[in-house]
């Protein structure tokens, strides 16, 4: 767990979270780290069987001013989507805030979200044949996502500028690891037709999710429930579109090896988003550019160090063909 005083958490919990879930007296809690990769925890409460997860921002290589303001960032989006969205509760959600604390390693303590992760049904699809589950959750996620973008459309248009931005940063963090040069000028120079492709962005911003990843999203039953909103953004709707896309393209080749495995998983998402919207013309609009926000996501993915080089060589290479044919 990072640098904080255990005695002091432990006096947080009991006096300020769990009094908003059960009254007190309070038994032991018990403390598991959930995520290896980062320092997210569960507290497990057993006298009224509270528990609630607690994401520690400050760490070796962030300083707590710095964690501290992604803290009250991921505080605040999650109320702004609960109250002003209408996403605190029904089939559609995100958890419920119920504490930040600065001096505890920049600790933001939120509900525990019922259910099973989106990972866990694409694991089920590739190994064990249950396809038929992963379309269903799906089709539940896309709804997710058209509630939250017709929620937030704003008249703002859509530009190219944030995802050439976006391609920069990631393009520059991958030459310290598989990318090389001559393919990074690839990826350059067909993403260069993109930006001159002005109709394409024929669309107005919402606030998207930012972080569409299979662990970021749970599934009870039918309901839908979002974490982790600090990179929540304005932005165009296919930013989540195309990076939930990306990480099913991702999933099935890392472990079918088969780069076509989820194509029909990708089109099933694309079409029910359009269809839960009410308008099934957003499906063109968003299939034309979708290369674009997949080539994103791949190259995204690849910057993770865990996975091998060989295989995060291939990711780039994907990014590359999908701006190369995308268009």
């Amino acid at each position: 767990m990072p640098r904080c005083n255990t005695e002091a958490l432990h006096l947080y919990l009991i006096g300020e979270i769990f009094p908003q879930l059960a009254p007190p007296p309070y038994g032991p809690v018990a403390i598991r780290r959930l995520i290896r990769e980062k320092p997210v925890y569960l507290f497990h409460e057993r006298e009224h069987g509270i528990r609630v997860i607690g994401k520690f921002f400050e760490s070796d290589h962030i300083p707590r001013h710095e964690a501290w303001r992604y803290a009250k960032q991921s505080y605040a989006n999650l109320k702004h989507v609960r109250e002003d969205f209408g996403m605190n509760n029904g089939m559609y959600r995100v958890v419920a805030p119920l504490g930040l604390k600065r001096e505890l390693a920049a600790l933001l303590v939120t509900e525990l979200a019922p259910g099973k992760i989106l990972d866990y049904y694409i694991a089920r699809a590739c190994y064990n044949g249950q396809s038929e589950r992963l379309f269903e959750k799906l089709s539940y996620l896309a709804g997710f996502f058209a509630k939250l973008h017709r929620e937030s459309e704003t008249h703002r248009h859509v530009s190219s500028t944030l995802t050439q931005q976006y391609l920069d940063k990631v393009l520059n963090s991958l030459q310290h690891g598989p990318l090389q040069s001559s393919e990074g000028h690839a990826i350059r120079k067909y993403a260069a037709r993109w930006w001159v492709a002005n109709e394409i962005f024929n669309d107005r911003e919402v606030t998207v999710h930012g972080d569409a990843t299979p662990t970021n999203f749970f599934f009870d039953h039918q309901d839908v429930v979002g974490i982790d909103l600090e990179k929540m953004k304005q932005a165009d709707r296919c930013w989540d579109l195309g990076f939930l896309a990306a990480e099913l393209k991702h999933h099935f080749m890392w472990r079918l090896s088969d780069r076509w495995a989820a194509e029909p998983f990708i089109g099933h998402f694309l079409w029910a988003y359009a269809v839960t919207l009410g308008d099934i013309s957003f499906f063109q609009m968003i299939t034309r550019k979708l290369p674009l926000y997949m080539s994103l996501g791949l190259l995204r993915i690849a910057r993770n160090t865990w996975l091998d080089e060989p295989y995060r060589y291939l990711l780039i290479q994907e990014a590359r063909r999908c701006l190369k044919y995308g268009l």
